[in-house]
């Protein structure tokens, strides 16, 4: 028998930051977003305080001061790489682990005889003495119900210890009761009012519904929903997500910008992002699309240019799109506006294993350069091997007052602990 479970780490960006100040642990700790704008992680003790998720960090700085509540802008190289390490061990209590986001990963278990709370436990402590990470782990028959396992353990930690098992039948059906429909994954907040309309407000009472007229009323996908409830897995646990038709990549400033150097090395920056994606997933694009946010008042931005760019063949080489975004930049560019953001879109995006390109084409293809190039910076870290586009001044990055050290990946950061 197959078992799903899924294992989520508790505040993961808080709890990175604390794996190496141990100082803060019980302490109130909350993680910003980018340019320290929101409250993106909050610890249990700061949301005690009355800290709340994703409220702008200028509404919460009294309280944040107030209580001498410690704060850290984000870290995603440390995020990433605990992560990674996170999904490592996982590999070593199951047969096979899918990363489902940077803080939780599904793992299958097939012909285990051991009781899986008795796993879920094992798993939560090894995670705990090797990384420090505090974990929640909910085991079930389907991918949604393991969801849902993992919901209660959340919500119950002192009650399960972290740890819900939703393979007896007993027990998925009384949680099945207690849970509303608009915690069931998949279920955003207008189906869940289409369904309550319908005198559906729990997960049991999806669980009961007749499928073939809800997914005549809805979709297929609610057909199998419910199957997925009453313990029938739809959902493979390997399920490989689609390849995006587009790709995307923009941040804001850390402050104003008026050179258009510098506005050269940050559009460079987001095409190489969009371009290692790209490449990632084994595509090609034709169409490459450049923005600016300039001349803020209040909340808008009155200079928004944008600009679109065809190739005149598809490629994934980062050296040909800079090339284009450069020329493009010098075509809508205004000084002395106050650019605020930039951006990179991809479009037009095609399999690359399905395309045939034109012998005579005038665009650079370099396959064997950027695959040395990207696994220079998978094996030392993200721009270990850059174009020169990229800059070294980085003045366009975002702000981060509050960073922590890269405490695993970069040399200069490592801890040191003397003799």
């Amino acid at each position: 028998m197959k078992v799903f479970a899924l294992c989520d780490v508790n505040s993961f960006y808080v709890s990175c930051e604390r794996i190496f100040r141990p100082d803060l642990n019980h302490k109130p700790v909350v993680v910003l977003s980018n340019n320290d704008g929101c409250v993106i992680s909050i610890s249990e003790e700061a949301k005690a305080l009355g800290i709340p998720m994703a409220v702008p960090f200028h509404e919460v700085k009294a309280i944040v001061n107030k209580h001498q509540i410690n704060w850290f802008s984000s870290n995603y190289c440390l995020y990433g790489d605990m992560s990674q390490r996170f999904n490592q061990l996982l590999k070593q209590h199951c047969d096979r682990v899918v990363s489902y986001s940077v803080d939780e990963s599904f793992m299958l278990f097939e012909g285990y005889q051991e009781n899986f709370r008795t796993i879920g436990l094992k798993i939560k402590t090894h995670l705990q003495n090797t990384l420090s990470l505090p974990v929640c782990v909910g085991f079930a028959p389907t991918k949604t119900l393991a969801k849902l396992a993992n919901h209660v353990a959340k919500k119950n930690k002192k009650a399960s210890h972290g740890v819900v098992d939703m393979t007896v039948e007993s027990t998925r059906h009384y949680w099945l009761k207690q849970i509303t429909v608009d915690k069931i994954w998949g279920v955003g907040r207008q189906l869940s009012k289409a369904l309550i309309q319908q005198n559906i407000h729990t997960a049991w009472d999806l669980h009961q519904a007749d499928p073939a007229t809800l997914r005549r009323q809805f979709s297929v996908n609610m057909e199998r929903l419910i199957l997925e409830l009453r313990g029938t897995a739809c959902l493979q646990f390997d399920d490989v997500p689609a390849s995006k038709k587009s790709i995307l990549n923009s941040r804001s400033f850390g402050h104003t910008i008026n050179d258009i150097q510098d506005l050269k090395e940050a559009l460079a920056y987001h095409v190489s992002r969009c371009c290692e994606k790209l490449r990632n997933q084994g595509s090609l694009a034709r169409v490459v699309s450049l923005f600016l946010y300039a001349n803020k008042k209040d909340r808008d931005y009155l200079y928004r240019p944008s600009l679109t760019l065809n190739l005149p063949e598809p490629t994934d080489d980062t050296g040909t799109f800079i090339q284009a975004i450069e020329a493009g930049l010098q075509q809508i560019f205004r000084p002395h506006l106050g650019y605020k953001k930039a951006g990179i879109m991809l479009n037009d995006l095609v399999p690359k294993t399905c395309y045939q390109p034109d012998l005579f084409s005038p665009v650079k293809t370099r396959p064997a350069l950027m695959q040395c190039m990207d696994d220079i910076n998978l094996k030392y870290g993200k721009d270990s091997l850059k174009f020169a586009s990229l800059g070294f001044a980085e003045k366009w990055a975002m702000r981060a007052n509050a960073k922590s050290p890269n405490y695993t990946t970069r040399w200069s950061d490592i801890i040191k602990i003397p003799a």
